[in-house]
């Protein structure tokens, strides 16, 4: 296995083949990188610096009681949010002067968005600062932008403080008129209970009683309800109770009296008090905010830092250098890379199969039958997917067919070789479609062929064409179902998806037969590795000039792995950049150590251009005689 292992001599090898890869990255990218740098506009920073003073005196401390405001963890991101309001950037904008509002007032807007763009506030972490950051192309703007929005900040929070102020002076002022009149109209109700005779005898009995209910709530803290002191507290309370049921109803009117007295004049007295904290606040005008570094006109950009992007560009070229190195090399479709493959694995290269683009030559068939037979417009016809898995019956004479019947020619079927294991490294290589295509190519020179969908996974070869997998291998080596009775032939294609006119139009499909997977197991592997498989592969030996076997990928699963030994030859199908090279060197070595033999490799999905330089010429040139375009044209007209 080592000699198949990529070491640091091919490492260095292919960095030095492809050097002009590198040094081409290198220069696009550095290039691109310096050109990007001189083209981007110089970006200016100017910095103020305030400082934001909670109030500490007592009439301070009252505004932030009677102005309920909640300052949360860190006070100092409400104060940033503000500045960076758009209040804050429209008077700004009316310092400036530099557009009229009222003559133009989009482009004040516009002007007010550029100015709230550029701020940005910052509180400073573990201080009472804020940071007040202008950006922007011009040094001088950005300079007065955040100057006159410190001070604006500063004159907008002093004039809040003083109108909130004044509000709540206000406010207190008529609490106080409700508070002084309910108050006299206490004591004018008291002073006519008096007169009534009243001897405020209920008001002692609730005082006590009072006194009583806070004695009784104090000692259950300490004892509970069986405490002896507790059961005196509570029979007193309920002869104060009695005393007080047997009371006449003006006594407890005069008490009740006489307890809002006293809660009307308590509110009047701290009414009275905070009355005149307000008026204290209301004549201060001290800033909360003070300015402690104005911002200065900045010297230099702050970006784009023009040495560091060189710096980053440069090595950024060369990382995406050696990246590209190995790209270009893993997706080389030249005859070089045709060489390293046979070099690397020891195998020849069997065939190059080119990317079918099935859109693009139905469109170019369509095309040529209305210009032959003067069709009328419309609209091309809709390719189904059988097209690509049988692209070699659909269209025999592009050349793209071609490519399978070299393929075909270079397999050497003989009664040594007759049963193939067609598989890949990895999914999405194309393996069904290249065991597709090459069973038709095989059928149509004459030969017996069989296709065994003995991918037991996830089968594709019996939906590419057109036939349901519902009877197939899995019940053949169960036991279920005799192996004849399972495999379809000319008649199930016609009567499949495929359909009669489409299974006649092009010979050789009647040579064509199908094994179906069959319903998919629960263990795959030890129905694919028993004995009865082996069994069965003789058997087709005996009766089919081809056997072609379509199999999970390699390495995912060990399927693949247990067939190979039991077929003639396995071919491999590679898509060149899809599938990493180190991974086919390990699915060789693991065919190998399994006892399978790989006759070859198939490069799939390459562009015939990269591999055939006259390509377009010869499609054009060496096209089918006019007189021979009536099957094309058909197919237009059907809708294939």
């Amino acid at each position: 296995m080592a000699q198949y292992e990529l070491n640091f001599r091919d490492y260095w090898r292919i960095l030095r083949r492809r050097l002009w890869v590198i040094l081409l990255t290198i220069l696009l990218v550095a290039g691109g990188a310096i050109y990007y740098n001189n083209s981007q506009t110089s970006i200016y920073q100017a910095t103020a610096q305030i400082r934001i003073e909670r109030p500490r005196s007592l009439a301070g401390t009252l505004m932030d009681s009677l102005l309920t405001t909640r300052y949360y963890e860190n006070p100092l991101i409400t104060e940033a949010q503000s500045i960076q309001s758009r209040p804050i950037a429209e008077e700004v904008a009316r310092r400036l002067r530099l557009v009229d509002e009222e003559q133009d007032p989009v482009g004040f807007q516009r002007l007010v968005s550029q100015v709230q763009g550029s701020i940005t506030a910052k509180p400073m972490q573990q201080t009472s600062l804020i940071s007040i950051v202008a950006s922007g192309a011009d040094p001088d703007w950005i300079t007065d932008v955040a100057n006159l929005t410190a001070h604006v900040y500063i004159e907008q929070n002093l004039y809040q403080k003083t109108h909130q102020a004044r509000e709540v002076r206000e406010f207190i002022e008529s609490q106080l008129t409700l508070t002084e009149q309910r108050l006299k109209a206490a004591e004018e109700q008291q002073t006519a209970l008096r007169e009534q005779g009243i001897t405020g005898q209920a008001v002692a009995l609730e005082q006590q009683l009072f006194k009583l209910q806070t004695e009784r709530a104090e000692l259950l803290t300490r004892a509970t309800e069986l405490h002896p002191g507790v059961g005196r507290l509570d029979s007193q309370i309920t002869e104060l109770d009695a005393q007080l049921r047997q009371l006449p109803a003006t006594e407890l009117e005069y008490a009740r009296v006489s307890r809002e007295l006293k809660v009307n004049e308590e509110s009047y007295a701290n009414l009275r008090k905070k009355l005149e904290e307000a008026r204290i606040a209301e004549a201060e005008k001290t800033e909360d905010a003070q300015i402690v570094n104005p911002a200065m006109r900045p010297s230099a950009p702050i970006r784009p830092n023009k040495q560091l992007g060189y710096l980053v560009g440069s090595l950024l070229g060369v990382m995406l250098g050696v990246a590209m190195a190995f790209v270009t090399e893993s997706l080389d479709t030249s005859l070089g890379t045709i060489e390293d493959v046979e070099s690397l694995l020891q195998v020849p290269v069997l065939g190059i199969l080119p990317h079918i683009r099935i859109t693009h030559i139905v469109k170019k068939e369509f095309r040529f039958a209305q210009r032959q037979f003067g069709l009328k417009k419309r609209s091309p016809p809709i390719p189904e997917p059988m097209h690509t898995a049988l692209f070699v019956h659909f269209y025999p004479k592009a050349p793209e067919a071609e490519a399978f019947r070299a393929l075909r020619t270079n397999l050497k079927i003989s009664p040594e070789r007759k049963v193939l294991l067609i598989t890949s490294s990895g999914p999405r290589e194309g393996k069904t479609n290249v065991t597709s295509n090459l069973g038709v190519a095989f059928a149509q020179a004459g030969s017996r062929v069989l296709l065994v969908a003995s991918d037991l996974r996830k089968p594709e070869l019996p939906k590419a064409l057109g036939i349901r997998r519902d009877i197939g291998l899995t019940e053949v080596l169960a036991g279920s179902v005799p192996v004849e009775k399972a495999i379809r032939s000319f008649a199930d294609f016609a009567m499949g998806k495929l359909g009669f006119s489409q299974a006649v139009q092009t010979p050789g499909l009647d040579n064509l037969f199908l094994l179906s997977s069959g319903h998919i197991p629960t263990n795959p592997s030890e129905i694919l590795g028993s004995q009865t498989m082996r069994d069965l592969i003789q058997q087709l030996r005996r009766q089919y000039d081809l056997v072609i076997l379509d199999s999970p990928p390699l390495l995912p699963v060990a399927d693949g792995m247990l067939l190979a030994p039991l077929v003639d030859g396995v071919v491999l199908i590679y898509e060149v950049g899809r599938t990493a090279r180190a991974a086919l060197v390990r699915t060789k070595t693991q065919v190998e150590t399994t006892g399978g033999k790989i006759l070859g490799i198939v490069l799939n999905h390459i562009r015939p251009e990269s591999y055939y330089p006259a390509y377009p010429y010869y499609r054009y040139r060496y096209r089918y005689d006019t007189s021979e375009a009536e099957e094309p044209a058909e197919r237009a007209t059907k809708g294939t």
